[in-house]
């Protein structure tokens, strides 16, 4: 599992995710991901186009950070899902806790909204 922090601007970090989202994936990059996210407490597009599974403790971690940027009136986006990921994104309901898009230019209008 790879995570790759792409800061954008003063207000917006860009995190991709790359690999499978296992368990051994999670504990490969749980803290550096909470801490470009959570922590950072700026507006964050997670790149999800090269993922290539994602199990529930995965999920577990994007809603916990979602959740706390959200306590701090930021948003996160999730772009570029894809096939058996965005499948299980939106089977377990996440799209209905962080915005789920398919490319950046509708991410950063979800943030402009």
């Amino acid at each position: 599992m790879e995570l790759e922090i792409r800061e954008r601007s003063d207000d917006l970090t860009e995190v991709a995710l790359v690999g499978k989202l296992d368990i051994q994936g999670l504990h490969a990059i749980d803290l550096e991901f909470h801490g470009a996210t959570a922590a950072a407490k700026k507006d964050t597009l997670v790149d999800l186009s090269g993922l290539d599974f994602v199990a529930s403790l995965g999920m577990g971690m994007l809603i916990s950070c979602a959740q706390s940027l959200q306590r701090e009136g930021r948003t996160m986006v999730l772009v570029g899902a894809r096939g058996d990921v965005q499948t299980a994104l939106e089977t377990a309901g996440i799209d209905q806790a962080i915005p789920m898009v398919a490319d950046n230019d509708a991410a950063l209008t979800v943030l402009a909204g």
